[in-house]
């Protein structure tokens, strides 16, 4: 093949020409649009790196699965669902908790309902000032807890505990448990008050009208006496308006205690001084265990008329020293008259006891014997209704109270050959309510027992709740 001529590749003149022309008419827009171009292109350029960098920074990363940033995530959600297993766990256990909460209140609640209904709590206090002459003024009181209750419908039981006020040492004056067999015979056990006397029997201070006890509750009869023992007692009804009772105990019994003292012993209470203020009250055992294996038999029988007129009768006899079988005999009587539906006469009450104890093979003392009678009226004059004593009470109360009491001891350890002491006392008190009373009194004494010739002023707030 032959070379074409180079003629034959160029454009003829008049093309030349024209795209000349062309290629001048079209330059200066030409050249304006490319400018153009290319600085939006430069500025595109110049800002796309930087949105592509913002870009992958707000993108999250893609982790690979063994990376460490997977790893973390996997302990998240491992402790997680540790958590939610931790909380299902303690909410099962919270209501189990609550369950077993609920259980046990639903039982104290029911322990503490039989509780109410089965024990009975209350208690007495006594707070006594007392001014005898050339004697200083002193304050003394007596609080006492009683527990009682049943827990069938047959056994009982009551507790006296002396709180200890104000000589610090607590004791139990009674504490026993009743076994009801029949309104004749029934069965008793404990710590027992001696039923020797009315008054040992009724000692309560706040069912009393004068603050200080008969001196033959005193230092005859050793009021509060109480031992432990066993015993039975009962009622029997001998018509529509005579009933008889009786209660008789089993007991440990009265000890040598007062020959001790009376013999001036170095183990005696006294510390080897001869005592002329002596009785039986040392002598109770402060229920600690028989000083010898003969018990004594204690008992009171009494009749009832009309629920008005009582007449009791007591005796009492036991062994008291450690080796011998030398007794102890006591007698007590006493009576209660309270008239009722007499005009005038049932304001009245009389109280009067006496009681005599011999010792064998004892001359210090040989014998005690004594008595009181008392007489109460008690009244409330209409025009004290609208004062403060009787405005916000419905059965106020005054009560006038007379007492004569006497007392002898038999001893050798008198250079007469006795002790003796007599008590006259006189006394108002206030009862706005029936278990709370306001007393005061004076008494008058003779005598060498323990008030001796000196006359005194007493007075007392006592309350039964």
């Amino acid at each position: 093949m032959g070379h074409l001529p180079p003629q034959a590749i160029s454009p003829p003149d008049s093309e030349r020409r024209s795209l000349k022309h062309r290629h001048n008419n079209a330059s200066p827009f030409r050249s304006r649009t490319s400018r153009a171009v290319s600085i939006l292109t430069l500025l595109f350029f110049s800002a796309c790196p930087t949105l592509l960098f913002a870009q992958l920074q707000n993108q999250p990363s893609q982790p690979s699965s063994g990376s460490p940033e997977n790893l973390k995530g996997d302990s998240i959600e491992e402790l997680k669902r540790k958590v939610e297993q931790i909380e299902k766990q303690y909410k099962k256990e919270l209501s189990e908790l609550q369950e077993r909460l609920g259980s046990v209140e639903k039982r104290q609640s029911t322990f503490a309902d039989e509780l109410g209904q089965n024990v009975k709590l209350g208690g007495y206090g006594l707070v006594s000032f007392e001014n005898y002459k050339d004697r200083k003024t002193t304050y003394d009181g007596k609080m006492e807890l009683l527990i009682s209750g049943q827990f069938h419908d047959r056994i009982r039981y009551y507790t006296e505990i002396d709180l200890g006020v104000p000589h610090g040492t607590a004791e139990v004056e009674q504490g026993y448990v009743d076994l009801l067999l029949t309104q004749s015979f029934n069965f008793r056990a404990g710590v027992l008050l001696t039923p020797f006397g009315k008054f040992n029997l009724d000692h309560f201070d706040p069912r009393q009208d004068l603050t200080d006890r008969p001196v033959v509750a005193r230092r005859i009869t050793p009021t509060t006496w109480s031992d432990l023992g066993v015993g039975a007692f009962g009622m029997v009804p001998l018509g529509d308006t005579v009933k008889a009772t009786y209660d008789i105990q089993v007991i440990n019994g009265l000890t040598d205690r007062f020959t001790a003292v009376s013999q001036g012993t170095l183990g005696s209470s006294t510390g080897g001084v001869v005592a002329q203020d002596i009785g039986l009250r040392d002598a109770r055992t402060g229920l600690r265990t028989d000083n010898n294996g003969n018990k004594a038999v204690v008992g009171r029988g009494t009749l009832k008329f009309l629920d008005q007129y009582e007449i009791g009768v007591s005796g009492y006899r036991g062994a008291y020293k450690e080796t011998s079988n030398d007794q102890i005999v006591g007698t007590s009587l006493d009576a209660e008259f309270r008239p009722r539906g007499i005009p005038f006469w049932e304001d009245f009450v009389f109280k009067a006891e006496y009681a005599r104890f011999d010792i064998e093979g004892s001359s210090a003392p040989s014998s005690l014997w004594g008595y009181y009678a008392q007489l109460n009226y008690r009244f409330w004059p209409a025009f004290l209704n609208q004062t403060v004593l009787g405005r916000h009470f419905s059965s106020p109360a005054l009560t006038l109270v007379g007492r004569y009491g006497y007392a002898r001891i038999n001893t050798a350890a008198a250079s007469e050959g006795k002790l003796t002491e007599t008590t006259t006392v006189i006394g108002l008190n206030y009862r706005p309510v029936q278990d709370y009373v306001i007393k005061v009194e004076y008494q008058f004494n003779s005598g060498q027992l323990e008030r001796k010739s000196l006359d005194g002023f007493l007075a007392s707030v006592s309350w039964l709740f």
